[in-house]
């Protein structure tokens, strides 16, 4: 089978996959060329390039199957039409989501730590400064409690902090909760603004579906503690631009490490990132272990697909009927 990866410059993805499909062949393509390679592939993986219905109309196209969870740019509407399945690896298990909340955790270290102006003091031979905030006795508000934010959740356990969770239908609902995991406190949507009154550190790990879109909005700042760090490692679409920028510059939001952009590559020039804000470049899930992990899954369903075998999460499972 041929199978291209929408985007280049990922060796370490290409390499894996190569490695557990020895007999397939591994090619690239630019996202914009997706439904060029479509044609003359079974297999697409977009990493994040917008997958329309101009890919759908492929005669060979078996399987379009995400390096990873999010699916947000794939028309599944058209997919499912042209009959086409479209699969992902969820986060959990597979060094995706163990990795992601690895950087969450850092990203809110670096904040309240001020690391960036702690190295500069450093060249400048100024120590004892800056003064910054421990994780210990801090609230810590995760928004959006999938696989990331439950692996957020277990790893701050211990660390004298409180944690409280919202996920858009509330502790019960939605995809399975690990129960061996402690939160003090699980509210749904509606307690989203109540939530951010408490918080000094928002994690905001939600997928950003037609509903999450600007979810943390004006509104939503406003209502936050003033002081609170945000960090993103979801999508940059969950923030609104405008919003985030406005609580910057009035000091209400008094950082941002960002993982995730509005449009990526994002402008190192832009006025947002003259506040104070940590950024990287979109690295959360990318490790070795997150790389082998899924591609190890992806594989796997590369395989059940060849044997004629039930496909592993799959997003529109009605085709496969």
């Amino acid at each position: 089978m041929k199978i291209t990866i929408c985007a280049s410059g990922f060796k370490r993805m290409r390499d894996a996959l190569q490695a557990a499909l020895p007999r397939d062949e591994i090619a690239e393509c630019a996202p914009a060329d997706a439904a060029l390679a479509a044609a003359d592939s079974d297999v697409l993986i977009p990493i994040m390039a917008p997958i329309t219905a101009a890919v759908f109309q492929s005669q060979r196209l078996r399987l379009v199957q995400q390096y990873g969870v999010g699916l947000e740019a794939i028309d599944i509407d058209a997919a499912t039409r042209a009959g086409i399945p479209v699969a992902n690896v969820p986060s959990g298990g597979s060094g995706n989501a163990e990795s992601v909340a690895e950087l969450a955790i850092a990203q809110m270290m670096m904040l309240g730590r001020d690391l960036p102006q702690a190295q500069a003091n450093f060249y400048q031979r100024r120590f004892g400064a800056p003064i910054g905030r421990a994780l210990w006795q801090s609230c810590v508000v995760i928004v959006g409690y999938g696989g990331i934010g439950q692996e957020i959740a277990r790893r701050l356990a211990g660390w004298g902090v409180r944690i409280v969770a919202v996920s858009r239908r509330g502790p019960g609902a939605g995809p399975a909760q690990d129960g061996s995991v402690h939160v003090d406190r699980h509210v749904d949507a509606r307690g989203l603004h109540a939530a951010l009154a408490e918080a000094d550190y928002v994690v905001v790990a939600a997928p950003a579906s037609a509903a999450n879109v600007g979810l943390i909005g004006r509104e939503a700042i406003a209502a936050m503690k003033p002081g609170a760090f945000i960090v993103n490692i979801a999508r940059g679409a969950v923030i609104d631009y405008d919003a985030l920028l406005e609580g910057l510059r009035s000091g209400r939001i008094a950082g941002a490490a960002l993982d995730v952009f509005w449009q990526e590559p994002f402008d190192p020039d832009d006025p947002l990132l003259r506040e104070r804000v940590i950024p990287t470049p979109h690295i959360a899930g990318v490790t070795e272990e997150c790389f082998r992990g899924v591609g190890q899954a992806v594989a796997a369903n590369i395989e059940r697909l060849r044997a004629g075998e039930q496909l592993a999460n799959c997003a529109n499972p009605e085709v496969l009927s």
